[in-house]
């Protein structure tokens, strides 16, 4: 049912005011990215040029690319998984269930690609955005959450603010072309969906018109913050939640923006940070300037030239021509007639300096030798270069923890949207303790909570535990080492089960909730078969010495009357 028209033409104006004007507070930063592109580009894929005689050298190194592509498989090697910790005993089971559906969420969006794509984003430019939606149309109509993706030269926030929720509003701008706008939305004429957008519009955008979602929050009486939300184009409202009756607790009921941002390295009163294209730019542009200038030393060294003065009489095409072995010349010749071009040995200072900016750009970018499986100082035993990789992995783990962070964000939506949105049941295939295939059903009605013995509302709240999934083959070995290990010392034995359960349960290693749980089922098929056999073995005495049987447990009553 439709309310009255609450967000009209003119407030639609009035927040495409507001966008140009955040548009142009976040040009700098947008113009920023576009550079650090571009020198990024040109390092990569430099342009090729027609190699003539004389040509000036233009040699790019990847000093750079080498330390991004470090840094990008050690985050790769920590890709986060979430596990959810209930705050109430009696919310444990649905944050089991949880824990378990939330990885195949997850997995359905490719998260690992979007991760990928996005570290490398954040790597270079300092910060990389996702998104937490629902989208209507999965499933063949049923809806699914959407964890996307978000492109920061497309979205628009507040200015000088660091938290992104903290935004009076939040803008995503996509740009659609006019013929699929005007088919999609007949109602409305060309006039009203491109009025006021031009200055949206950038060069090379043709017919594409520029479509906005405005994400903005409103506190209704009951004292709830809610989400709402507006799509529209030019002055033409295409879509408004909060002119919808069914939309009175908003578009999303749990009131967060539903973009969530990961900083690499921050900036005060920004909502973005700045990467390593930033900090060593110029340490690369002058390592390739030094090599293009020894590399044009080097040419010159190597090739043979000649002063020769014009009265020699040398016929030079004979003198240049290696295949003709008989030279003809008038007069004598002498050094100071023709005389060959000598160029002085390069002093190993220039190499020593060289070296040096290549060592500034490793220290400055933390991407030491140790921390590629090098050794630097003589150092050769495994143990060693292990424990300095580990000492030197300090700003990794802090890179990977702002991650973490961010993805904490990310779960937290998600949980959201599930609990807003998952009103009919849904089956999940997920891998159990065990590590058998198992189905679930899942549906909002344990996340929807209920009221307290006061009769307030409640809703499960979880915690959400952040770790790493790590997939190197050091990793897998330290694991199986750790297992035999825990073999070798007796752990697995049957009468050792209670003690080997409790350990199990503290350790944190791949593998160690399946152990345990094969072990235990393992002990109590034991316990199981001691019991019957020693049943068996009381019933056979019995019937071969009854007499001798009854005065045993004769006795054993009088010795506990006794006690």
């Amino acid at each position: 049912m439709r309310k009255k028209n609450i967000i009209d033409a003119a407030k639609v104006k009035a927040a495409m005011g507001e966008l140009i004007s955040w548009q142009g507070a976040q040009a700098e930063f947008l113009a920023r990215v576009a550079a650090e592109e571009e020198f990024y580009r040109m390092r990569v894929c430099p342009k090729v040029h027609a190699n003539t005689e004389g040509e000036r050298f233009a040699p790019t190194s990847a000093w750079l690319f080498n330390t991004l592509v470090q840094k990008h498989a050690d985050m790769m090697e920590n890709i986060p998984t979430a596990a959810c910790l209930a705050r109430e005993p009696g919310d444990e089971p649905m944050a089991d269930q949880l824990s378990h559906i939330l990885p195949v969420v997850m997995e359905r969006n490719r998260f690992e690609e979007i991760y990928s794509d996005n570290m490398w984003y954040k790597l270079k430019h300092g910060v990389c955005a996702y998104g937490v939606l629902w989208n209507n149309e999965i499933d063949n109509g049923l809806g699914d959450i959407e964890v996307c993706r978000v492109d920061l030269r497309r979205l628009f926030w507040q200015p000088h603010i660091r938290d992104l929720q903290q935004s009076r509003s939040v803008y995503y701008v996509d740009y659609v072309d006019g013929d699929t706008l005007r088919a999609m939305y007949p109602r409305f004429d060309n006039k009203k969906l491109e009025q006021t957008s031009g200055a949206l519009l950038s060069a090379g955008d043709g017919d594409r018109i520029p479509v906005v979602d405005w994400y903005y929050k409103k506190r209704l009486p009951d004292g709830r913050t809610v989400l709402h939300y507006c799509k529209f184009a030019g002055e033409a409202v295409l879509f408004a939640s909060e002119n919808e009756e069914e939309y009175e607790n908003g578009w999303y009921e749990h009131g967060q923006y539903p973009f969530v941002l990961d900083v690499l390295y921050p900036i005060e009163d920004e909502a973005v940070g700045f990467g390593f294209i930033a900090i060593s730019r110029d340490p690369q542009l002058y390592i390739d300037r030094m090599d293009r200038n020894l590399l044009e030393y080097m040419d010159w060294a190597t090739r043979v030239r000649f002063f020769c003065k014009n009265s020699t009489g040398v016929d030079a095409e004979q003198f240049t021509d290696l295949t003709c072995p008989i030279v003809q010349v008038e007069g004598e010749i002498d050094e100071e007639r023709l005389r060959q071009i000598t160029v002085e040995p390069l002093n190993d200072l220039w190499l020593e300096l060289k070296r040096a900016k290549i060592d500034e750009l490793k220290e400055t970018t933390t991407n030491r030798n140790l921390l590629q499986g090098g050794a630097d100082g003589g150092v050769v035993a495994a143990s060693a270069i292990t424990a300095l990789q580990e000492a030197g992995n300090k700003t990794v783990r802090d890179m990977v923890a702002a991650s973490y962070r961010a993805y904490v964000r990310i779960v937290h939506l998600v949980i959201e949207c599930m609990r807003q949105f998952y009103r009919e049941s849904r089956c999940f295939r997920i891998i159990g303790e065990t590590g058998e295939r198992e189905f679930i059903t899942f549906s909002a009605n344990g996340l929807s909570g209920g009221t307290t013995e006061e009769g307030a509302l409640r809703h499960p709240v979880f915690d959400i535990d952040v770790r790493a999934e790590k997939k190197d083959p050091y990793s897998r070995f330290s694991h199986n080492e750790t297992v035999k290990e825990l073999y070798n010392m007796g752990v697995f034995k049957p009468e050792n089960a209670e003690e080997a359960a409790l350990l199990l349960s503290c350790m944190d290693f791949s593998g160690a909730g399946r152990l345990r749980a094969q072990l235990i089922a393992r002990t109590r098929e034991a316990r199981a078969r001691a019991v019957s056999a020693e049943s068996g073995t009381a019933g056979a005495n019995l019937h071969a010495d009854p007499l001798g049987t009854a005065l045993q447990i004769s006795r054993a009553k009088v010795e506990e009357a006794r006690g």
